[in-house]
C-alpha cells in the first residue's frame, strides 16, 4: 500500500480545479507543508452551502426463499439522512507598513501572512481529532467525539487497550480508511477548496489607545469539515497509558492487529488506510521496528523518497494533535 494515491482528489487537486490562476493553490501548498494528513485525506465538494448531506443505510431489505406456485412478500431497507457541517476558520493579518519598509518590503509581509497557514494547519489537525459540534457548534465534528463510548453508536469500533485505565494520562490511536465513500474531507458547495485569502490593502488601525497607524491587512478564511459516511472505516484504540509503554509495547501492536483484522471493514478496495498517533507512541513503535528478530509487522520503508513507518504495509503517521492527557473512556 502506498502513502500517496493519485486516485483520490486531495485539497490541492480540488483547489486547482476551481482556481486556474493558482493564487489559492499556493496557500494550500503552504498548508500541506509538514502536514502529511492533508496528503492522506480525499476531499470533495459538499452538496450543501454549509456542508454535505449523506444518506446512511441503517437496515437491509429482507429476502426470502420461494417455492413454485407460492408467493413472496415485498420488502425495503431503511436509510437515515445526516448533515455533516463545515466549520469556518477565520484570521486577520495586520502588519505595520513601517515594519514592511524596514524588513525588505512585501516579502516580509508575505512571511508574516504565512504564519496564518501554520495556525490553520494546527487548528485543522486538532479539529480532526477532538472538535465537537455538540460543545462548539461553529466548528466541525472530529473523530474522538464520534467514538467516545463503547455503548454509543459506533462503539463497536473502539478497542480499549486498557479496560481498567485511570488518570488523565491516556492517549489514542486511530486507524482511518480514507475513501470517497467512507471517510473524507468536505468543503462547501461551489467554493474554491473552502479557502480564501484576501488582500485588503492599507488601512489605519487602532493601537488600543485611540491612536492609529497604517498597516497592511489580509483576511483569511477556511471553510472545512469531516464526513464519516461509513463508521466501519474508523477504529479507535483508546486508553493507551503513555507512561507505561515500556511494558505494554507488544500489547499495543496486538491492539493494532485487532483493529486491522476485527474492526476495520476492509483494508482493500477503494480506501486508503492510515494509522495516526502522537510523537511518544510513534517513537516507541519505531523502536519496536528496529528489533527485526522479535517483530516482523513494523518496518521502515521508503515511499516517495521519504522514510515511512509501516504496520503490515499501512503507514503510521504522526500528528501532534493527539494528546497524552486524555481521560479514559469505557
Amino acid at each position: 500500500m502506498s502513502v500517496i494515491n493519485a486516485t483520490y482528489a486531495t485539497l490541492l487537486d480540488l483547489v486547482k480545479a476551481k482556481d486556474p490562476n493558482g493564487a489559492q493553490a499556493k496557500v494550500v501548498e503552504a498548508l500541506m507543508q509538514e502536514t502529511p494528513i492533508l496528503e492522506d485525506i480525499p476531499f470533495r465538494e459538499g452538496n450543501l452551502d454549509t456542508g454535505h448531506r449523506i444518506t446512511n443505510r441503517t437496515a437491509l431489505p429482507t429476502v426470502q426463499w420461494r417455492q413454485i406456485n407460492k408467493g413472496y412478500n415485498s420488502s425495503k431497507g431503511k436509510t437515515d439522512q445526516v448533515d455533516e457541517a463545515c466549520g469556518s476558520m477565520v484570521g486577520k493579518s495586520v502588519v505595520d507598513t513601517k515594519l514592511v519598509e524596514l524588513n525588505g518590503g512585501l516579502a516580509y509581509r508575505a512571511s508574516q501572512d504565512l504564519a496564518f497557514t501554520q495556525a490553520f494547519r494546527h487548528e485543522f489537525e486538532t479539529g480532526l481529532v477532538y472538535h465537537s459540534t455538540k460543545t462548539a457548534p461553529e466548528k466541525f465534528m472530529g473523530l474522538a467525539p464520534r467514538f467516545n463510548s463503547t455503548s454509543a453508536p459506533g462503539g463497536s469500533q473502539i478497542i480499549l487497550h486498557d479496560g481498567s485505565a485511570s488518570g488523565n494520562d491516556q492517549s489514542s490511536m486511530f486507524l482511518v480508511g480514507w475513501g470517497p465513500n467512507s471517510v473524507y474531507g468536505i468543503v462547501p458547495k461551489g467554493s474554491s477548496g473552502g479557502l480564501r485569502s484576501k488582500d485588503m490593502g492599507i488601512h489605519y488601525v487602532d493601537d488600543g489607545t485611540g491612536a492609529t497607524f497604517s498597516a497592511y491587512i489580509t483576511e483569511w478564511n477556511w471553510d472545512v469539515g469531516l464526513c464519516v459516511e461509513d463508521w466501519r472505516y474508523v477504529v479507535r484504540i483508546a486508553n493507551i497509558d503513555t507512561g507505561n509503554l515500556v511494558t505494554t509495547g507488544r500489547a499495543l501492536i496486538e491492539s493494532m492487529m485487532r483493529a486491522e483484522e476485527e474492526k476495520m471493514q476492509s483494508l482493500d478496495g477503494n480506501i486508503r488506510p492510515v494509522w495516526y498517533c502522537n510523537r511518544r507512541i510513534r517513537s516507541y513503535l519505531r523502536l519496536q521496528a528496529t528489533d527485526s528478530v522479535k517483530n516482523s509487522t513494523l518496518s521502515m520503508e521508503s515511499v516517495g523518497g521519504k522514510p515511512v513507518l509501516m504496520m503490515s504495509g499501512i503507514p503510521v503517521r504522526r500528528t501532534d494533535a493527539l494528546l497524552n492527557t486524555e481521560a479514559p473512556i469505557s
